[in-house]
């Protein structure tokens, strides 16, 4: 099930950027070594880095998509848990296939599109290219 549809495609890839800003990043992190500190310079990363992580990013966005009515609709806390414990190793193992990216990369883009509007947007318009369907 696709959740874009015709015309809001660019807005779902805004938000789908800043949800994925918002929800990957903390799943990744409680799994993660203690984080080092925030670099206060951006960094800059290649095209070729940006859609390895826009293919991925789309990859992610699938198995919170497949995740995310079983965690709404768990019973339980402890469900809850397991739902999320499984769908961050699924998340993991979504970015860890797609060529040319680490997941270590991954959360590095997404930290840096949180504080860098201009990548933030370069970023959103890759998105919604990838994801709009081909004819």
């Amino acid at each position: 099930m696709m959740i874009l549809r015709k015309n809001p495609r660019k807005l779902v890839a805004v938000l789908g950027v800043a949800l994925g800003t918002a929800l990957i990043a903390p799943v990744f992190a409680q799994d993660a070594a203690p984080a080092a500190p925030p670099a206060a310079q951006s960094q800059t990363f290649d095209d070729q880095k940006l859609e390895a992580f826009t293919v991925a990013f789309l990859a992610v966005s699938d198995v919170k998509e497949q995740y995310t009515q079983r965690f709404r609709e768990a019973p339980s806390d402890g469900e809850k848990q397991k739902i999320q414990t499984e769908a961050t190793q699924k998340m993991e193992q979504a970015v860890a296939q797609t060529n040319g990216i680490s997941v270590d990369e991954y959360n590095q883009i997404i930290q840096s599109a949180q504080t860098d509007e201009a990548l933030a947007q370069k970023l959103n318009g890759m998105i919604g290219q990838a994801a709009q369907p081909e004819n």
